[in-house]
């Protein structure tokens, strides 16, 4: 693992890049939000990332970071737990989004490394961006041969909504172009359904005769139009299975471009498909100017809005483990 210096911010802290390698990928991550600043596959650079902190804090798509506490949208940015009613940041309109100004904009610590694995914690004190207690986090970041490993850990001190995930956006032929000549697979049989602000509206429908039906390879501009462009969680249908990853995770879906695959496990039951709608007024990525739907992200994670159900809830003394697998490999 190399560890090098990567910034600073205007506060004066410091900001470091940690360097994992193989002999095919090559994974850089940031103590700022976690985040996946570059990935490189065969040759090309298939995750995006700014060469600088500055492009990090002027830019709210959330690149490569580690998402938290909770995932995705929660309606009306408030949530009601044994009879009070939390009050979150609103930064996605009325909604909370990814936690608010979440864990991708916190400067995260070195705890843990070895030859092949970089471990980040972060502890989000009680009430931070209004969720409650104290909240112990780690992520680790493992190379193993042609895939990248992440492994979630967090500890609560009491009550608390826990769902974590990375905002990798990927684009298999490098960036600078759409990748609506992309194929894309997912493994499921029902989606959420959104309103307008795409907040969920209860209806989970079949993907079948649906333009929303990924089950087998499909290019991506040859459908998105039909759907206004992709933001939806899909519910995973493949079953649970230690793979030669060593963790109990399932094959949720697979990306190409014709020459790499990449290939997406996890335990999480949803995974939520961008299509990168809102990308292309922010700075430039690796060095070139982001594109409208330039790139796709896979997120594994619970429902979106789910948290109004009870759902993702963890008590002081239990651990919320994760563990999401991207493999690359060339077709």
């Amino acid at each position: 693992m190399k560890e090098e210096f990567f910034g600073a911010l205007p506060d004066g802290r410091y900001i470091y890049r940690y360097t994992l390698s193989s002999p095919d990928i090559t994974l850089s991550v940031i103590s700022f939000g976690a985040a996946i600043q570059s990935l490189s596959a065969f040759g090309v650079e298939i995750v995006g990332g700014f060469p600088d902190v500055s492009g990090y804090l002027s830019d709210d798509s959330h690149q490569g970071g580690t998402i938290g506490r909770v995932a995705n949208r929660i309606g009306g940015a408030e949530f009601e737990m044994d009879g009070r009613v939390f009050r979150l940041t609103k930064n996605d309109g009325d909604n909370c989004l990814h936690g608010g100004s979440g864990f991708d904009r916190r400067v995260w610590r070195l705890t843990d490394s070895g030859e092949d694995f970089v471990t980040l914690g972060y502890t989000s004190p009680d009430g931070e961006e209004g969720f409650p207690g104290e909240l112990e986090v780690k992520v680790t970041f493992r190379l193993e041969k042609c895939a990248v490993v992440i492994s979630y850990e967090a500890r609560p001190t009491e009550k608390t909504p826990i769902s974590l995930a990375n905002h990798a956006y990927f684009n298999l032929d490098g960036f600078g172009s759409d990748i609506l000549g992309h194929r894309i697979q997912i493994f499921a049989d029902r989606y959420t359904a959104v309103d307008e602000a795409l907040i969920p509206t209860g209806e989970k429908p079949s993907v079948k005769g649906t333009p929303m039906d990924l089950g087998s390879p499909t290019t991506i501009g040859e459908v998105i139009d039909e759907v206004g462009g992709f933001d939806h969680s899909y519910f995973l249908s493949g079953e649970l299975m230690t793979d030669r990853f060593g963790t109990p995770t399932a094959l949720a879906a697979v990306a190409d471009n014709g020459r790499l695959a990449l290939e997406v496990y996890t335990d999480r039951p949803c995974l939520q498909f961008y299509s990168g709608n809102f990308l292309g007024q922010g700075p430039n990525i690796n060095g070139v100017p982001q594109v409208r739907q330039g790139a796709f992200c896979l997120e594994a994670q619970i429902e979106p809005n789910s948290v109004k159900r009870g759902e993702g809830i963890f008590r002081r003394g239990e651990v919320y483990r994760q563990t999401t697998v991207y493999n690359i490999r060339k077709i």
